[in-house]
């Protein structure tokens, strides 16, 4: 199924961009600016389990 494909495309590549969030956050002092990626990071998985929710809406 094709759409089902560019969900996980989709959370494939959250997933990656959260990871590289947090190991963007782990290298910073400033915890202001740690805060804030900490906060896009959450973002970020709030975003991938909507997606798998899709993913599992589409399947059935």
């Amino acid at each position: 199924m094709p759409l089902d494909q560019d969900i996980q495309r989709c959370i494939d590549q959250c997933t990656s961009l959260a990871q590289r969030i947090r190991n963007l956050s782990n290298g910073l002092v400033d915890h202001r600016a740690r805060y804030a990626l900490a906060e896009a990071s959450r973002y970020m998985e709030m975003c991938i389990h909507g997606c798998l929710d899709a993913k599992e809406f589409v399947k059935g």
